[in-house]
């Protein structure tokens, strides 16, 4: 049924998207405030500053699933209007449009969630649902390949990546020594969450700060941008967090340095260490108290909470090997199926479109891997994998060149960032919410972008 809310928000989106591109194509800057927006509004995709900004359709949002709506949020209608401007000034400039390296698996993989919720799934609006997001995830991905063209679209999206992680952190202080919360979440809802999102930026900083054609300014920023994200992850208290960053940042360090040891280098490296010591010593006590009580085997093997995902999966992968159980329907079928066969103790969702009376329906995989392949099958899991690891090579073949220049380490910053969010993921699902989910397509955006200019111009 059509509401008032979505007569008004089809109204305006059809005056603000045309006006939109109107300003954008014929102001540079309007076009580059335009990109700045939509990577500072990752951390904030359903509302700015406490103000909602997004619409739902078909809304259930007592589902416990990855996605629980057709959303669609003021960062779709900016995608659309950087996409559309982006192609009108690259006509302009005389500069086609190209596709971009890893745009081919990704719409395999796009395909395949198409035909799990098309024919195999059951019930079908969730997959929907999820479908959604991918679809707004790839629109972000080719906006942002059609934006940049040149190393100045690079250092306008590090300005923006700095703008949006200090505005994090100051929310994350904000509710650590305001209001005192235990395990800072900041704007992500979790703090599992803002872990992962920080640490998609934490190797970015670090590798561009070694180009050696960045401004002085943007490198100073670089780092205190460094020291915010890492504030962040230490806020969260995340254990995988906190690991991941201390392997990212030595990589990067090391991949930005060419793992040279001259004095500076290690000056550098003993300052960073320094820093990031004081903040731990500084958080000491909730750290131990979140790492304490911590048993990797009890947690795995034991009955612990991300061993049990595995033991609800298996009947559910016996079973589906090749379709999965649909998109988007692991708490759907493993409440109502697959967990009571494992022997856990769940209660089916009475109703596709009432809220549970009562009991416990499982969450998704603590797992993005498991979760993947239960819900879309071996097919689902490789094309993603085959994305993914196409992605990391985008990235990580920079390994191979010698300059020291913003084009290749950025793209060494694009494979640590992608590296970090594959490590967290053996131990959350994260990467399928929308925050992670968009910042992870923009980033991969940029890979994908320098990958293909690499033999062009500035090469990397």
């Amino acid at each position: 049924m059509i509401e008032a809310k979505h007569i008004i928000f089809f109204a305006g989106s059809a005056v603000c998207i045309p006006v939109g591109i109107l300003c954008a194509t014929q102001s540079r800057k309007m076009l580059d405030f335009v990109f700045v927006f939509l990577v500072f509004g990752t951390c904030m995709p359903s509302g700015l500053f406490g103000f909602p900004t997004d619409i739902n359709f078909l809304s259930r949002e007592w589902y416990r699933g990855s996605t629980r709506g057709v959303e669609i949020s003021y960062l779709d209608l900016l995608a659309i209007v950087l996409f559309v401007s982006s192609l009108v000034v690259r006509n302009r400039e005389g500069k086609k449009m190209f596709w971009p390296p890893s745009m081919g698996l990704l719409v395999a993989y796009f395909f395949w969630c198409l035909l799990n919720v098309a024919v195999f799934s059951d019930p079908k609006i969730f997959g929907l649902f999820e479908l959604t997001k991918l679809m707004r995830a790839m629109l972000l991905f080719v906006a942002v390949c059609a934006y940049i063209r040149s190393p100045r679209e690079i250092n306008i999206f590090l300005w923006a990546l700095v703008g949006t992680i200090f505005y994090e952190a100051a929310v994350c202080l904000r509710d650590r020594y305001v209001y005192h919360i235990h395990r800072i979440r900041g704007t992500l809802g979790h703090p599992n969450s803002l872990s992962m999102y920080a640490l998609q930026c934490v190797p970015i900083f670090i590798t561009s700060f070694f180009a050696k054609d960045i401004s002085q300014k943007l490198r100073i920023a670089c780092v205190f941008a460094f020291v915010a994200a890492a504030g962040c992850v230490l806020l969260t208290i995340s254990r995988t967090g906190f690991a991941a960053m201390v392997l990212l940042a030595g990589a990067a360090f090391g991949l930005g340095t060419g793992f040279k040891l001259s004095v500076r280098n290690v000056a550098l490296a003993s300052l960073g260490l320094m820093l990031v010591s004081l903040m731990v010593v500084k958080s000491w006590d909730t750290i131990m108290s979140r790492l304490g009580g911590f048993d990797l085997q009890q947690e795995y093997l034991e009955g612990g909470d991300r061993g049990s995902y595995f033991r609800q999966a298996k009947p559910a992968i016996v079973d589906n090997p090749f379709a999965g159980v649909g998109l988007n329907n692991w708490s759907w079928t493993i409440s109502k199926t697959y967990g009571p066969q494992a022997g856990f103790d769940m209660e089916p969702y009475s109703s596709l479109h009432a809220p549970p009376h009562g009991g416990w329906q499982v969450a998704p995989a603590h797992n993005f891997f498991l979760l993947t392949l239960t819900e879309l099958g071996f097919p689902g899991l490789i094309l993603l994998g085959l994305f993914l690891i196409q992605s990391l090579w985008i990235g990580g073949s920079a390994i191979l060149g010698k300059q020291g220049n913003l084009i290749r380490l950025m793209r060494l910053g694009v494979f640590l960032s992608l590296l970090g969010v594959l490590m967290q993921s053996f131990t959350e699902w994260e990467f399928r919410q929308t925050p992670m989910y968009f910042l992870g397509h923009i980033v991969m955006a940029v890979g994908a972008t320098l990958y293909h200019y690499r033999a062009r111009g500035a090469s990397a």
